[in-house]
């Protein structure tokens, strides 16, 4: 019987029981689609007059690790242009493969559930390199929210330690400016991009050097800031619209401290409260339409927010809750629409309940904060009615919750996951060395 279809690749009804085949052999990038995802990406580059800047290589080697920065989809036209004929294998996050799953196996991508201690990584990308072929990894797990580099786990570090061959960094710039994570839809045509390519150690330099040094060289050579980088290299964008959507990050006024009262519209970032505006210029610089220009880069201003959530981490304020609705994403065929239910976010993480629409019997996910380091967060999610929320995976499910409350930001849910990891992890650190 077919499922009463909701929305976009969103039904109603029992989740299918077949679900993602995590365990299936990933294809090695087949070669027609090398080809085909290589002549794209050199059509696309050439738009945007990439300039690719090689340090320390002239060819990728092959077996290899490659380390990716990740500012928004361009980014894969991006890679597909600098690897040329380098095939390999490239872990993806279950819900890229909606609707896509074959052509998206057959380009390399291999299903993973995103900030989930998941072994068969480690296996496969062993596996990979050992048939001479690259592991390729986008580092920071998601697209950065402001264009800056986002939070990259040491885990990273211990798999090329594992693995012992040679490490690749790609670090790409201006893509953010081009296609930011805050107004994907945002059409803003030509944008000059620029991607650099490192070869940071050689096999035998791998292993012989602490996982504690390969992290701080990997977070060195992928350390971006996408707003900064359009201003010090005078990279205009003249696109009327540059700055709409951009209150999903900036949710906090630094004028009068209200939350969740931002708006934007235009070139143009302002406070429902108090009413002080500010303007996104060509060069990606924040100009206060009045008084003192508090944060001269979008990315300034997430950094201080990230304070702000800090403080009442620490003084213990912190606390997120809200009524909300679930989709459960079984397999690449779509969403299930699991029911309605609430969240909960504190310092023991993240917890979901809820009734099944299907059958009426409850629902439940526990995350516990010390388990995760980051989350992933959507605006305005095309498969979901175009609303923001959150994605929250176990080693065996994933599920998109929506949250109904007015003050939901992601942007602070993403931040509060984060620094509540790094408090535990400082706390437990401490102990040790008592």
């Amino acid at each position: 019987m077919a499922k009463k279809k909701l929305s976009k690749y969103v039904y109603a009804g029992p989740p299918a029981t077949q679900k993602f085949d995590m365990g299936k052999k990933p294809i090695v990038q087949r070669a027609y689609m090398r080809f085909f995802h290589g002549l794209y990406g050199k059509i696309r580059a050439a738009h945007h007059n990439l300039k690719v800047n090689k340090v320390n290589i002239d060819k990728i080697p092959s077996p290899c690790v490659l380390i990716c920065n990740h500012n928004s989809f361009y980014d894969f036209y991006v890679m597909g242009t600098v690897l040329g004929s380098t095939r390999g294998v490239y872990p993806a996050a279950v819900d890229d493969f909606i609707g896509r799953e074959c052509i998206l196996r057959a380009l390399g991508g291999w299903p993973t559930r995103k900030y989930t201690n998941d072994l068969s990584l480690v296996r496969t990308a062993r596996k990979i390199v050992k048939d001479g072929r690259m592991f390729g990894v986008y580092a920071e797990s998601r697209y950065s929210l402001c264009g800056k580099t986002e939070v990259i786990p040491e885990s990273v570090a211990q798999l090329c330690k594992f693995l012992a061959v040679p490490v690749v960094t790609l670090k790409m710039s201006g893509n953010h400016i081009y296609n930011p994570f805050w107004n994907i839809a945002s059409h803003r045509y030509c944008f000059h991009t620029e991607a650099t390519l490192t070869q940071i150690y050689s096999g035998e330099e791998v292993k012989k050097a602490p996982v504690e040094e390969i992290h701080k060289k990997i977070i060195e050579h992928l350390a971006n800031d996408d707003f900064r980088w359009q201003s010090e290299n005078r990279v205009p964008l003249k696109y009327k619209k540059r700055a709409e959507g951009l209150h999903n990050i900036l949710y906090q006024c630094p004028a009068c401290g209200k939350e969740h009262e931002m708006d934007s519209k235009g070139a143009k970032v302002f406070c429902k409260a108090c009413g002080k505006s500010w303007t996104l210029n060509y060069y990606g610089e924040l100009e206060a339409d009045k008084g003192k220009t508090e944060f001269k880069f979008p990315t300034d201003w997430y950094d201080w927010e990230r304070t702000q959530v800090r403080k009442q981490i620490d003084d213990g304020t912190y606390y997120f809750e809200s009524e909300c609705h679930v989709n459960d994403l079984p397999n690449a065929k779509g969403y299930i629409r699991l029911g309605n239910g609430k969240i909960v976010h504190d310092m023991n993480g993240f917890k979901v309940t809820g009734t099944r629409d299907y059958d009426g019997e409850p629902f439940e996910m526990v995350i516990p904060a010390a388990s995760q380091y980051a989350c992933h967060v959507e605006f305005k999610y095309r498969y979901g009615d175009f609303q923001n929320c959150i994605d929250l995976n176990t080693i065996d499910d994933t599920w998109y919750v929506f949250p109904h409350s007015k003050e939901f930001s992601g942007t602070k849910v993403s931040l509060a996951v984060e620094e509540i990891y790094k408090k535990l992890s400082e706390e437990k650190k401490a102990k040790i060395g008592e």
